[in-house]
C-alpha cells in the first residue's frame, strides 16, 4: 500500500490536467494540455511514461475513455456515478448523469465531514454541487463558465473586438475592451453569488462554500470570508477514489 503511486487525471472540456501522488502526502501537478490535442498516441505515451502508476480518470469528454482503457488496461479506474469506489450517498434520481469532476469534488468535501456544503467548480461551465445536511449529494446548478460567457458575447456581436480577460478596476469602463472585461467578470461574480444565495435558501443551515477550478481566482474577495478555495479539490477526490478502487482500505 505505501508504495502505490497514482496518476490522477481531470479531463475537462477545455483542458486535460494530470497530477501524481502516493497514498498520502503532496499531490504534485504534472502537466496540462488542451483537450482537443489529446490523441490515442498521446495517451499511450503517458501510460508508458508511468508504467507502475494506477490511473484514476475523471472525464467529461466521453470519447476519451476508450483510448485510456486501451492504454492503461486494468490499472485504470474510470469515475462514474454508479461506482462503489465513490463512497457517496445520493438523493438524486440519476447519479450517472453527474459529471465526473463534480463527483470527485463531492468525494473530497464529504471526507471533511462538514455539511451542508456547496462546491463551485469554475471551468468551461460553472458547476454547483450540493451536499445536504446528511452529506448526501442532492443536486446542483450548471451555468456558463467565465470564458464561455466571453466567447458567447464575442461570437454573437459583429463589432466587439477580440478581448482577453483581466481584472478591471475602473468603473465606468473607458474603452470597449475594458467594458467587455468588466461586464463579463462582474456578470460571472454576480451570477455565482446569486446562485449561492438561492441554493443556500434551500438548505436547513448556512452551507460551507468550497471553490475550485481554473477560474476560481476571479472570485477571490467577492465571496464571504468563510468560502474555502481549494485548487486541487478534484485531485484530492480522485486520490480517495483510487484508494478505494485499488487498495483494500477496510
Amino acid at each position: 500500500m505505501a508504495t502505490t503511486q497514482f496518476l490522477l487525471i481531470d479531463a475537462g472540456n477545455s483542458r486535460l490536467k494530470w497530477a501524481t501522488s502516493g497514498v498520502r502526502g503532496t499531490i504534485r501537478l504534472a502537466g496540462e494540455i488542451a483537450t482537443r490535442e489529446v490523441t490515442p498516441a498521446w495517451i499511450g505515451t503517458l501510460a508508458r511514461k508511468l508504467p507502475k502508476h494506477r490511473a484514476v480518470l475523471a472525464s467529461v469528454v466521453p470519447k476519451l475513455a476508450p483510448a485510456f482503457r486501451r492504454a492503461f488496461s486494468d490499472r485504470l479506474h474510470l469515475v462514474t456515478g454508479d461506482s462503489p469506489a465513490l463512497g457517496l450517498r445520493f438523493r438524486y434520481p440519476n447519479p450517472v448523469e453527474i459529471g465526473a469532476d463534480r463527483l470527485a469534488s463531492a468525494v473530497a468535501v464529504l471526507a471533511d465531514g462538514i455539511w451542508p456544503v456547496i462546491v463551485v467548480n469554475c471551468g468551461t461551465a460553472t458547476a454547483f454541487t450540493v451536499l445536504d445536511a446528511q452529506g448526501r449529494l442532492c443536486g446542483g446548478i450548471i451555468a456558463p463558465g467565465l470564458h464561455t460567457q466571453l466567447a458567447a458575447l464575442l461570437d454573437a456581436t459583429a463589432q466587439l473586438p477580440a478581448t482577453k480577460l483581466r481584472p478591471t478596476r475602473r468603473f465606468p469602463a473607458r474603452s470597449t475592451g475594458d467594458a467587455i472585461r468588466a461586464g463579463v467578470v462582474l456578470n460571472f461574480q454576480g451570477g455565482v453569488k446569486e446562485i449561492l444565495q438561492r441554493l443556500g435558501e434551500s438548505l436547513p443551515g448556512p452551507p460551507l462554500v468550497v471553490v475550485t477550478g481554473g477560474n476560481a481566482g476571479y472570485l477571490t474577495g467577492t465571496l464571504k470570508r468563510t468560502a474555502k478555495f481549494r485548487p486541487l479539490l478534484v485531485f484530492e477526490g480522485l486520490r480517495m477514489i483510487g484508494m478505494r478502487a485499488f487498495i483494500d482500505v477496510s
